[in-house]
């Protein structure tokens, strides 16, 4: 007698090779579950993003370890309860002709029937082999006299691992059955139709109602779905309470290709396959949403950015127009230093001029003597001021502190015209923003409560001493380098006269050189009135190079608080402005990053679906 001992080994490996596989499954999901929360909490970060979106991500993430589900969608009355009855071969839901279920209504498996119902979802627990192995789940119907049963039904959809979608055999494919199609196929679904209600229908119109939905369903959806024709009323009538299923009826029923395809199709490896595509698929329809949203926001912020950037444009532009109207100022104080350089040097020249030298060594010998000291006492002026004073050197300095004082409030007229602009073209900019965005908004829009004039009104009493000195201090030494010249210039003279009486007298020089003593005396005198042009022309050169040295520190400290104000309002432009740009440059770059992280972790869903159809080849 012959023995077939390969089967029992063949068995073995097949059970390993199949445990093997859900191991493998089992570490995907760990996978998947972990890519989902990172998913979820960077969904979150979007922006408008719908709350079913984020929904069915959760339920993704919590449903991966529940039971798989097999959900039935339909119209109302095409005998979806009916259908769910006839697989558990019991009346468990309730049927009737108007719309009966109004709730989402799951069944499971338990060691009795029980039910219970939170919100708009019942759980019935039913003692049936079938729901070891899955779930069950009923929708209200489709295009029922209730919209909200419609959406109730299409909420739930994302959680379905597989729909079987019934319809009535006298109603096949009607234009909402397509739509249905279509958003079903949309979400990446595996779908079955199921025709309901053949009973009513001639055997030679069954197959054509077959062809039919082959044929709309190749031409509107690009698809050749799995076609069932059943009865769930002759179905049932294959059971009764006290003797075996007839399996002639359940045959005839339709329903047997049905309980064929979830006991060898849908064996574990299958069912947990789907188990994990379902979040799979819930997440890329999400992602998909999430960057169509962010690519929106992306595109708004762009024309939002053109505002930012037009702001800093203007706020650059506008302090370059700054530092002009202040150049032109600043050009007007240099000139009016340049005439005072050139009005001193004027009244020098006319205090040392060579043709004042014999009347000036004359007033020296009055100054060696005292007398000028006692005509000095009661002059209001000495020569040096009044030289300057005819000169208007005195007037030409005072009217430097006038063209500088015009600065201040120039820049201040400036800065409050275009920061009240800046307030209304700013808050208008914020006004267009979307709500959500609107509602980020940190800090307020607003003119400031002061302005600050501190940079330039701090420098006040160091250009009023700078002024000071280029007014006193020059005259001083000018008088007093005046004195000293011609009280020189007296010694010389008297030496000079001296000199000539000794020649005269013949006491240096004998009187056959007398042509040359003559000479030698006018040069001596010609010498000593040279003194005070040259000492003029010294001083002069000592008094421009004074005055180009006051002049530049004067320049200096303006500029530098001019600096400063315009730094100032530039900042107050910035600062005012800084609600609107500083969220949108913000929002900008957290678009970026958010598209950034939501295309990579489409990536891993794209990898993560790659893996699990690879272990279904295995």
């Amino acid at each position: 007698m012959e023995t077939n001992t390969p089967e029992p080994s063949v068995s073995k490996q097949a059970i390993r090779r199949e445990g093997k596989q859900l191991a493998r499954y089992a570490d995907l999901r760990r996978e998947q579950y972990e890519a989902l929360n990172k998913l979820l909490d960077t969904l979150t970060q979007v922006d408008d993003l719908p709350n079913s979106y984020l929904d069915q991500v959760r339920d993704a993430i919590f449903h991966a370890d529940h039971p798989f589900l097999l959900t039935l969608v339909g119209p109302f009355s095409s005998g979806k309860s009916s259908v769910i009855n006839a697989l558990l071969g019991k009346a468990v839901l309730t049927v009737g002709p108007v719309p009966t279920t109004d709730h989402i209504a799951i069944l499971r498996y338990g060691p009795a029937f029980q039910q219970s119902r939170t919100g708009s979802v019942s759980t019935i627990f039913y003692p049936s082999e079938l729901l070891e192995r899955l779930s069950l789940v009923d929708t209200p119907g489709l295009e029922s006299v209730f919209e909200r049963h419609d959406e109730l039904t299409k909420k739930f959809l994302h959680r379905a691992d597989i729909v079987f979608l019934v319809m009535i055999a006298t109603q096949v494919l009607t234009a909402n059955n397509l739509t249905f199609m279509q958003s079903l196929k949309e979400y990446g679904k595996r779908m079955v139709i199921v025709v309901n209600q053949i009973d009513v229908l001639e055997p030679e119109d069954r197959e054509t109602v077959r062809a039919f939905v082959e044929e709309q369903s190749r031409l509107h959806m690009g698809i050749e779905p799995t076609i069932w024709l059943v009865s769930a009323k002759q179905a049932l009538t294959a059971y009764s309470p006290d003797a075996p299923r007839d399996e002639l009826i359940w045959d005839e029923s339709g329903f047997a290709d049905i309980e064929e395809y979830l006991n060898e199709s849908l064996d574990d490896a299958q069912r947990v396959h789907q188990k994990l595509e379902t979040p799979l698929q819930v997440s890329s329809n999400a992602i998909r949403a999430a960057i169509s949203h962010v690519q929106t926001s992306q595109s708004s912020l762009s024309e939002h950015r053109k505002s930012v950037d037009n702001i800093a444009a203007q706020i650059i532009a506008s302090q370059h127009d700054r530092e002009r109207l202040v150049h032109k100022h600043i050009d007007d104080i240099q000139k009016e230093w340049l005439v005072v350089s050139d009005s001193g040097a004027v009244a020098i020249d006319e205090l040392f001029q060579a043709s004042r030298a014999v009347g000036q060594s004359l007033a020296g010998f009055f100054e060696i003597l005292g007398v000028s000291a006692v005509f000095r006492r009661f002059r209001k002026r000495t020569q040096g001021q009044e030289a300057f004073t005819r000169h208007d050197v005195r007037e030409i300095l005072e009217r430097i502190p006038e063209t500088t004082n015009q600065i201040g409030p120039a820049l201040e007229g400036r800065d409050q015209e275009e920061v009240d602009q800046l307030v209304d073209y700013t808050r208008q900019q914020i006004w267009n923003l979307p709500e959500t965005l609107q509602n980020k908004v940190i800090g307020k829009v607003q003119p400031p409560m002061s302005y600050d004039r501190k940079a330039l009104r701090n420098i006040r009493n160091d250009l009023d001493e700078i002024i000071a000195k280029a007014s006193h201090f020059e005259t001083e030494r000018i008088d007093r380098v005046l004195r000293g010249t011609i009280v020189t210039m007296a010694f010389w003279m008297f030496v000079v006269v001296m000199i000539a009486i000794l020649i005269a007298t013949g006491a240096i020089l004998s009187n056959g050189n007398g042509l040359l003593s003559l000479v030698f005396v006018l040069a001596l005198m010609l010498l000593g009135l040279a003194m005070l042009p040259v000492r003029g022309w010294m001083l002069k050169a000592n008094y421009r190079g004074r005055i180009g040295e006051l002049r530049d520190r004067y320049i200096k400290t303006l500029q530098q608080a001019i600096d400063q104000q315009i730094a100032y309002g530039t900042q107050l432009r910035q600062d005012i402005a800084a609600p609107f740009t500083r969220l949108i440059s913000t929002q900008i770059e957290q678009t970026d990053q958010l598209k950034k992280e939501l295309e990579a972790q489409e990536q891993i869903i794209i990898g993560l679906q790659r893996k699990l159809s690879g272990l279904l080849k295995d």
